[in-house]
């Protein structure tokens, strides 16, 4: 990892590569939809340094605009928000859930006329998974990402957010790190192994790490040897650039999902879920949150390096492993914010199973050199699940689900799997 590819990969405002990917060919995830409510107050949206404004009009349909008003660049977040429109508290213009301006009061007769010819700029947006997408970019946006959970009801979904003060690629490696469930989150094994034997009997154990390059990504698998000769095989599943989706139980339609987008440099939300595509997801269990908490600043951090974030070294010496208690996220989260706001990693020192990490970074310098080429667009995609199963003897689980995702045309039929270390 050279400091160049470290720029690469984090930095996401004004004209960095890695940001204008992101705008030019993904969705991106940018606001729980549940705190969006029609007629209600505006809510601040934050992506790849700019600042933006969402709201839901009265008819339901959802509106994302540069937070300032094209006028004078008041805060549209202060706007009145009724009859399918945000109207401006400073000199009244009205801007309808298009984009469209409608009414300058201050133009009189003028009004219309006047109104026709001046430009906001909105964002076209979806909801799906219990979240408001955006697309960012210019022309026609990308089909939706091939993600199960984009069309299950209300009930079939948890989704939380959370705000770290860090790069979002700490947040990213993070999701595709299985290695450090069994260390870190080691307190809180016991109760998410309840439903099945096997992960409970494996998760403590070494697997072996072995990665694939997907069109959409990668997908990494854990492999543990169980009874006559089986494997034990989990799947991340990771869609580039900001999801990775983990499995639930022996089911390749359940699991937990990992979104990690950047809101600048140095800060990024982490969208946090589960999904069931065959019935409802259970009440958030004590397992991974002992106490109730706002759904949309979920992950806490208390307070900073000066009182190590918070830890419970008391909790620690009673036999919690990592000191945080109170819920298993806000390991994830301080442990990424202890190494920075922009980690060095030229300073790192690798091993072989962090095989799936640096895949990862060697896909998105990749996907950055295609776009910098003209050869990168996206295309429609099979939907992507992971993996949770035990194979027999003999079996690949290479030959597992996993979907087509995006393609680059020029990479089309090379895809071969990625050596482990």
């Amino acid at each position: 990892m050279t400091p160049e590819h470290n720029f690469a990969l984090t930095r996401v405002t004004g004209d960095a590569p890695m940001g204008r990917f992101m705008r030019a060919h993904h969705w991106i995830p940018c606001a729980l939809s549940s705190t969006l409510v029609a007629d209600g107050a505006p809510q601040p949206v934050r992506l790849l340094g700019d600042d933006y404004v969402a709201f839901r009009a009265s008819d339901g349909r959802v509106g994302l605009f540069d937070e300032a008003c094209p006028h004078r660049r008041a805060s549209l977040l202060l706007a009145r928000n009724e009859n399918c429109a945000l109207t401006c508290i400073f000199h009244g213009w009205k801007i309808d859930v298009s984009g469209k301006v409608v009414e300058i009061p201050s133009e009189g007769d003028r009004s219309a006329r006047t109104a026709e010819h001046m430009k906001v700029n909105c964002y076209p947006t979806f909801e799906g998974g219990g979240l408001l997408w955006v697309f960012l970019g210019n022309g026609t946006p990308p089909p939706r990402p091939p993600l199960p959970f984009l069309d299950l009801a209300p009930e079939r979904l948890f989704v939380t957010r959370s705000i770290a003060p860090c790069n979002w690629m700490q947040g990213l490696e993070g999701t595709i790190d299985s290695v450090h469930v069994g260390t870190m989150h080691q307190s809180w094994i016991g109760g998410l192994a309840a439903n099945g034997e096997a992960l409970g009997n494996t998760l403590h154990s070494h697997p072996r790490y072995e990665v694939q390059d997907t069109d959409y990504g990668i997908r990494a698998a854990a492999l543990r040897r169980v009874g006559e000769g089986g494997t034990y095989v989990r799947t991340t599943e990771y869609v580039m650039p900001f999801v990775s989706l983990v499995p639930g139980n022996n089911s390749e339609r359940n699991g937990t999902m990992f979104i990690s987008v950047p809101m600048d440099d140095v800060s990024h939300m982490l969208f946090f879920g589960l999904w069931d595509e065959d019935g409802p997801v259970p009440p958030i269990p004590a397992v991974i949150c002992k106490e109730p908490r706002d759904l949309n600043n979920y992950a806490l951090i208390a307070g900073s390096k000066a009182n190590l974030w918070g830890q419970d070294r008391a909790a620690m010496a009673a036999g919690h492993f990592t000191g945080f208690p109170s819920c298993l996220l806000d390991e994830d989260m301080v442990v990424q914010a202890s190494m920075g706001a922009i980690t060095d990693r030229t300073r790192e020192q690798l091993c072989g199973s962090d095989v799936g990490i640096a895949r990862a970074r060697a896909r998105l310098l990749d996907a950055l050199q295609a776009m910098a080429d003209g050869r990168f667009w996206p295309a429609e995609a099979e939907v992507v699940r992971p993996a949770d199963m035990i194979l027999p003897a003999g079996g690949d689980w290479r030959e597992l689900g996993g979907g087509t995702g995006y393609r680059d045309p020029a990479a089309a039929g090379t895809l071969e799997p990625a050596p482990t270390p």
